[in-house]
């Protein structure tokens, strides 16, 4: 009985030190995901007026629910649990590759809490993401959702094949979301999309997210349902935002048409799927498809002198602002975005096929057969 039982409780061990950090993870997600949507309404409507915001709380809960799930993982798996899949062990820390990803990246998450909150107290409350704790946390998040994909590698967690292949879907969609929240004022008010540095920092970012979507997810649309996955979640939640009467951040991105370009460009082989080929793809489908919207369905410009708390009244988004006036998309700027995009996307998207490379799942027997 003593010999049933031994491999019983191992496979408990198991399946408890995974589906644990699974479920604080998931909650996590979902509140980070709202709570970066929400902050920014928060902002607008508001003000910045402390740290300690109900957004910034679904925030930094969602992120502490992070680190608590990789510390979950990583003690079960110290106190004997096998690690399912791929590992990273540092001296006596081991866990599975993912989760290990997402407490380091939890981490500097957080630790850029206090770094923010001195720089406030030096240079008062941002106008803008771009500050360097703000960038800091931007780089750490997506350091997570990349440690989150990797996490839902087939055998990690005991769920079916379809959710699984699902949830590592949103968490590719949510490297791509964390990109475009790190895009600043492109990513609040769609006013400001300019037809030139806007598609640049569109080709900078997304391909990679796509690339590595393409590489985990498999098969012919990887990185259509990437995009795709992103563009649906961000739609519901606007929607929820508007419908309780907050300022929503402008409509996504139209990266879906560069997705579908490269994929197809991909399914051709040969030549047509070489990088250079693949960004020039992108760009093209991007840029015609922000150029088709932004005709069809122009931004409302500023109204009023922008004061209050409305970040429309600062300095820096009428910069923004008069960048969009200086670089319309009836112009030749669409063109020069496309030409110039091209091979910053190619270079992009090599990016995220080397970091697919180098974190793929671990598909050896050895790795599923963990109890």
């Amino acid at each position: 009985m003593a010999t049933i039982a031994l491999p019983l409780r191992a496979r408990r061990a198991a399946v408890s030190g995974t589906t644990i950090p699974l479920a604080l993870g998931l909650v996590g997600v979902a509140l980070t995901w709202f709570g970066a949507a929400w902050d920014v309404s928060w902002h607008r409507l508001i003000g910045r007026d402390t740290f300690w915001s109900v957004p910034h709380l679904f925030l930094y809960g969602g992120i502490s629910l992070w680190g608590l799930a990789a510390l979950v993982a990583t003690i079960t798996a110290m106190r004997g649990r096998p690690v399912r899949g791929r590992e990273l062990r540092v001296g006596p820390l081991r866990s599975e590759l993912g989760l290990a990803l997402v407490g380091i990246a939890a981490a500097i998450v957080i630790a850029s809490a206090p770094f923010d909150d001195a720089w406030h107290r030096m240079f008062g409350r941002d106008v803008d993401i771009w500050s360097p704790p703000h960038l800091a946390g931007v780089a750490g998040s997506a350091l997570a959702f990349v440690g989150w994909s990797v996490a839902f590698a087939p055998g990690v967690f005991a769920i079916p094949e379809g959710i699984r292949r699902f949830l590592r879907a949103l968490m590719l969609a949510n490297i791509c979301a964390v990109f475009v929240f790190g895009m600043n004022f492109y990513y609040i008010m769609a006013v400001t999309r300019e037809a030139f540095f806007y598609p640049l920092a569109v080709a900078l970012t997304i391909p990679a997210a796509l690339a590595f979507g393409a590489a985990l997810i498999g098969g012919r649309f990887g990185a259509t349902v990437t995009a795709a996955t992103y563009t649906g979640a961000a739609l519901v939640t606007y929607t929820i935002l508007a419908g309780g009467g907050w300022l929503a951040p402008a409509f996504p991105p139209l990266f879906l048409a560069g997705a579908i370009a490269v994929d197809l460009l991909r399914m051709r082989g040969g030549r047509l799927a070489h990088p250079l080929v693949l960004g020039a793809g992108f760009m093209t489908a991007f840029v015609v498809a922000e150029l088709v919207r932004m005709v069809l369905f122009p931004a409302t410009p500023p109204s009023g002198t922008g004061s209050g708390v409305d970040p429309r009244g600062t300095a820096l988004y009428y910069q923004y602002y008069g960048q969009a006036l200086a670089r319309p998309w009836l112009s030749l700027w669409p063109l020069a975005a496309a030409i110039v995009g091209a091979p910053i996307a190619a270079a992009s998207w090599r990016v995220g096929r080397q970091s697919a490379a180098v974190l793929a799942d671990d598909l050896h027997a050895e790795a599923l057969a963990h109890p």
